[in-house]
């Protein structure tokens, strides 16, 4: 089963339930797609064994052979190349590495090379976590392309659990993709609830079944409780906003840590789940 834990928004606690629900559960396949700022390390504190680059093809223009047609300008939609005068400037970090350039340069002044653009590394985490992230490399926007690299590694014959990344643009819809259910991290604001129903139509409509936990229970107020139990939305848990779990969190350590009654806690939420996605 691939379970996946997303949020509208950052800092509503998403990365604290994916890792003390890893934790409680023990054997999983834990895949930190958050790229772009991936923090789960900092709690699972996995043993790294394997640093893989990911590469993407980048273009270079020969001088002695470009006239500087403009043709490779014209062509990317992404701007990545411009023309002034008789020079060819690139811009990498919008390069989508489609190699569109070099096939309508007419006088053949474009090559291309393989550049790093993040790395995946590969670990291990106890009690039995196997361990994956993707990191993109600062300056860069290929967050799916990352994100892309780490969908070779899923093994579907175990559970694996997805710490996607905030928001609902397209880094978090090709996290979910091929999700068995979602569940959405939110807290009781306005804000939260905002962006919890953002969240909740791009899952509609991706058929992805999900339920929903609430994070700092207690602050705010009530329409987020309130909107779930009107349109039959399952709460899987509340989190209290207490400042002890704040505090073992800021050191990298687990809500088990601070109290190993969560464990049975989270173990329910599974349960719960695994009866949902088998309806």
């Amino acid at each position: 089963m691939i379970l996946s834990v997303a949020s509208g928004k950052g800092g509503t606690g998403k990365t604290t339930v994916a890792v003390n629900l890893a934790l409680s559960v023990g054997f999983c396949q834990f895949m930190d797609y958050d790229v772009e700022a991936p923090n789960a390390a900092f709690f699972l504190k996995p043993d790294i064994k394997h640093i893989q680059k990911v590469e993407m093809k980048h273009p270079y223009f020969l001088k002695e052979v470009c006239n500087a047609c403009g043709k490779c300008a014209e062509f990317c939609n992404f701007n990545a190349v411009a023309v002034a005068g008789d020079e060819v400037i690139f811009f990498p970090e919008l390069c989508h590495g489609c190699g569109g350039c070099l096939l309508v340069c007419p006088e053949g002044a474009v090559r291309e090379k393989d550049v790093e653009i993040g790395k995946i590394k590969k670990g291990f985490s106890k009690p039995g976590i196997n361990f994956y992230m993707g990191d993109l490399k600062p300056g860069y926007m290929r967050t799916i392309s990352v994100q892309a690299a780490l969908d070779k590694f899923i093994e579907k014959d175990i559970l694996i659990i997805i710490d996607c990344p905030p928001g609902t643009s397209c880094p978090m819809v090709f996290s979910v993709k091929d999700s068995d259910y979602c569940i959405l991290v939110t807290e009781p604001t306005p804000y939260g609830l905002n962006d919890l129903l953002i969240s909740i139509e791009v899952l509609k409509d991706m058929g992805i079944p999900y339920g929903v936990i609430i994070n700092r229970d207690g602050i705010g107020n009530d329409e987020v409780e309130n909107y779930c139990r009107k349109n039959n939305i399952k709460i899987l848990l509340k989190i209290p906003n207490d400042m002890e779990v704040a505090k073992y969190y800021s050191r990298g350590e687990s809500m088990l840590d601070y109290d190993i009654s969560w464990k049975g806690k989270f173990e329910n939420i599974l349960k719960e789940i695994k009866k949902d996605v088998r309806k």
